[in-house]
C-alpha cells in the first residue's frame, strides 16, 4: 500500500501527468474546438477526421481523457502535500542544530578570523540571533539559522498547484456566461440572472487612418430589487456589477424594419443583421413571406465581387436582404435605406441605420481560489529559489584564533563569495 501510495504521489507521475496536459492544450490550440463533424471532415479528411472524433480532440479540454488527467494530477498533488507535510514541519522544528550540522562534516565556506571579526561576520551576513553553544569536549561556538521558512518553497508551490487544479475544475462547474445585442435605448434582460441592461449609448472610435481603436459602450445595470450600476463596458475593460463582468464583445449594424401591408403598417422592430422576420408572426392571415437581412454596408458599391463597403461611415447605406415564399429563396438584392421592398401587398422598409452592441455577460466565482493558488506557487518558487536555508558558526580556540563556517544547500558559490567579501571588509575597517 504504502508503494502505491508513493508512487501515486511521485515527481515522476507529476511530472509526467504535466507534460500529458500540456500537449493536450496544445492540441486543443491547435484543432478548432466544438466545431461541427462535418468542419473536421472539411479540414482533414474523413478518415483523419474519425481518429479526431474518436479521441474527442474536438472537445479536448472536456474529453473523458483530460479530466481524468486532470484528476490524477489532483490526486498526486493532494497526496504530495499530505505526506511530506509533517517531513517538512519536523525538519523546520527540529532539522536545524549544531550538533545536527557538526555531524555532517560539509561546509560552503571556512574562514579564518578573529572572535570579533567572525561575530560580525555572521551578523552582517543576517544572523541576528547567535546561539552560545559548547559541545562534548568543550569547545564553544557561535549558532545561528536563518530563512529556514525556504524549506517550505516546494512544499507551497505543490500546494499552489494544487488549489489551482481544484479552482479550475470548480470553474468548469460554476462559470456563467451568456450575450446580449441591442442598440441605444433598450433595455435587456439578461438570461438567467437577475439583472438587465440598459444600453445608454454606444461609440466606435477610430484612428486617422479609419481603422478601430475602441468600442465604448454607456450602460446601466437593473437588479430586480431596484438597485443599479452605471458604467462603462470596453474591449478589456469590463462593467463589473453584481458579480458580473460585462465586456464589450462585438459590434454589427441594425436598422429599423416597417412591413406594410397595402397602407396598413402591421409592424416596426428593430432588425439587426443576421436577423430575419416571417410576416405571419406579426399576421397569422397575412402571406407566408420572410425577410431575411443578410448584411449591411454604410458606404455601399458595387465591387467586381459583389456588394462592398468604401467605409465605416454613413456616406451610403444599403442592406443586402433576401426574401422567401413558402420556405423558397424568390428574391436577393441590396436596398438602400427607405426604399420598399415589395412582394405582392407586403411591403418592407429598413430606415435608420445604426450599430449595435453585442456584450459579453461572465462571471467565475472560482476566480480568486485560483488566484490564491497562483499567489502560493509565487511564494513557494520565490522561497524554493531565493529563500534558501543558510547556517553560519564559528569555532574559537583559546588564543582566540577562530575560524567561521557557512554552509547552504543551494547557491554556495554566492553564499561564499558573499562571506568573503562582508569579512574582507569588516577586517579593513
Amino acid at each position: 500500500m504504502k508503494k502505491v501510495l508513493a508512487w501515486f504521489a511521485s515527481m515522476r507521475l507529476a511530472l509526467l501527468l504535466l507534460g500529458l496536459i500540456l500537449l493536450a492544450c496544445i492540441v486543443g490550440g491547435v484543432v478548432p474546438q466544438n466545431a461541427q463533424p462535418v468542419q473536421y471532415t472539411a479540414l482533414y479528411g474523413d478518415g483523419v477526421a474519425q481518429v479526431f472524433l474518436f479521441l474527442q480532440l474536438n472537445r479536448v479540454f472536456t474529453a473523458t481523457w483530460f479530466v481524468a488527467l486532470m484528476a490524477l494530477l489532483l490526486v498526486n498533488l493532494c497526496l504530495c502535500s499530505v505526506l511530506r507535510f509533517p517531513q517538512v514541519f519536523r525538519q523546520y522544528r527540529q532539522g536545524f542544530s549544531l550538533k545536527k550540522r557538526l555531524a555532517a562534516p560539509q561546509s560552503t565556506f571556512s574562514y579564518p578570523c578573529t572572535q570579533q571579526s567572525g561575530r560580525q561576520l555572521l551578523q552582517k551576513m543576517g544572523f541576528v540571533k547567535l546561539e552560545s553553544v559548547t559541545d562534548d569536549e568543550g569547545r564553544n561556538y557561535l549558532y545561528g539559522v536563518r530563512r529556514r521558512a525556504g524549506l517550505w518553497g516546494s512544499w507551497l508551490s505543490h500546494l499552489g498547484m494544487l488549489v489551482i487544479v481544484v479552482g479550475f475544475a470548480l470553474g468548469q462547474v460554476l462559470h456563467f456566461e451568456t450575450y446580449v445585442y441591442g442598440v441605444p435605448g433598450q433595455r435587456l434582460a439578461i438570461e438567467g440572472t437577475e439583472l438587465e441592461v440598459s444600453i445608454e449609448d454606444f461609440s466606435i472610435h477610430l484612428r486617422d487612418d479609419h481603422t478601430v481603436e475602441q468600442y465604448e459602450a454607456h450602460l446601466t445595470v437593473h437588479h430586480r430589487d431596484g438597485r443599479q450600476v452605471s458604467g462603462v463596458a470596453q474591449v478589456n475593460a469590463p462593467l463589473q456589477a453584481f458579480g458580473k463582468s460585462i465586456l464589450q464583445n462585438a459590434t454589427g449594424w441594425a436598422c429599423m424594419l416597417t412591413t406594410w401591408q397595402d397602407d396598413k403598417v402591421l409592424d416596426e422592430r428593430i432588425l439587426f443583421a443576421g436577423e430575419s422576420l416571417e410576416v405571419q408572426e406579426i399576421d397569422p392571415d397575412a402571406r407566408d413571406l420572410a425577410l431575411v437581412f443578410r448584411a449591411f454596408y454604410p458606404d455601399y458599391v458595387r465591387g467586381k465581387q459583389g456588394p462592398a463597403t468604401k467605409s465605416a461611415y454613413l456616406n451610403n447605406p444599403a442592406a443586402l436582404f433576401s426574401l422567401y415564399y413558402q420556405g423558397k429563396l424568390v428574391d436577393t438584392n441590396v436596398a438602400g435605406m427607405g426604399y420598399d421592398i415589395k412582394a405582392a401587398d407586403i411591403r418592407f422598409v429598413l430606415s435608420n441605420p445604426q450599430p449595435y452592441t453585442l456584450l459579453q455577460v461572465v462571471a467565475d466565482p472560482t476566480l480568486p481560489v485560483v488566484a490564491v493558488g497562483g499567489a502560493l506557487m509565487l511564494l513557494g518558487l520565490f522561497l524554493a529559489f531565493y529563500w534558501r536555508p543558510e547556517e553560519g558558526w564559528m569555532q574559537c580556540a583559546e588564543n582566540n584564533e577562530c575560524t567561521v563556517y557557512g554552509y547552504t544547500k543551494k547557491g554556495g558559490a554566492l553564499f561564499a563569495d558573499k562571506a568573503a567579501a562582508i569579512l574582507k571588509e569588516v577586517q579593513q575597517g
